[in-house]
């Protein structure tokens, strides 16, 4: 999979050897230590490249980032395919897809790191925005059909703040995952003016799952593809 990101943005923009270099040990570091503990000066150890030329390429930690968060927005692809194949129902694709995300975050550290980080630097924030809107306005436009593709867009500018706030926001005894994926799917399918009974059947079907060992496997997935 990491060949499919090179692919991708050698289309974009052909990379030299160096970058491609570069780009595979961050990767392999964000992974490995969590993106916030990843120094300019452990890619340089890794890579072999020198501060100078990795900085020329990258000017900063998050232009690497944004090409890592790409490839997940790209497997998250695969649970959303999954779910809908699986119910045909389009919304609870979208549901698990947030929910696993949760889950996942409030287990594994090293995923937290990237999702949060991710989640609070610009650049990748509106790759993310913009990633989700043209998905969303994909599989709800047909039952959503007074929407435009930029009022999604308008509407994930709120959404992705409630999914920022359920990263930031750890579980406690007072504040358990199920609480957390609960008020966060619930406060984004109204945004979206979904019925109430209709929420809390989707929900309930989302909380029936492992979610946990569910988000575990995608991400050990995701990692395994990348080496």
């Amino acid at each position: 999979m990491l060949k499919s990101i090179i692919e991708r943005n050698k289309r974009l923009s052909p990379l030299s050897e160096t970058e491609i270099r570069i780009i595979k040990g961050a990767v392999k570091l964000f992974l490995e230590n969590g993106y916030s503990n990843t120094t300019f000066k452990m890619i340089q150890e890794e890579t072999g490249v020198k501060l100078g030329n990795i900085t020329y390429y990258f000017r900063a930690k998050e232009d690497m980032l944004l090409i890592l968060i790409q490839e997940i927005m790209d497997f998250h692809l695969n649970v959303i395919e999954e779910t809908h194949e699986k119910t045909n129902d389009s919304m609870l694709a979208c549901a698990m897809e947030v929910a696993l995300q949760i889950a996942l975050c409030e287990n594994n550290e090293k995923a937290w790191d990237l999702y949060h980080s991710a989640y609070i630097h610009p650049h990748t924030l509106e790759m993310i925005k913009d990633w989700t809107a043209k998905k969303n306005y994909h599989m709800l436009g047909d039952r959503l059909p007074s929407l435009s593709e930029e009022d999604f867009r308008k509407l994930e500018n709120v959404c992705t703040s409630i999914e920022l706030s359920a990263l930031t926001t750890r579980c406690d005894r007072y504040y358990t995952l199920e609480d957390k994926i609960t008020l966060t799917l619930d406060s984004i399918m109204k945004i979206y003016e979904i019925e109430e009974e209709e929420r809390k059947i989707i929900i309930e079907k989302v909380l029936s799952n492992d979610l946990v060992a569910l988000g575990n496997k995608v991400f050990d997935d995701f990692v395994s593809r990348l080496k």
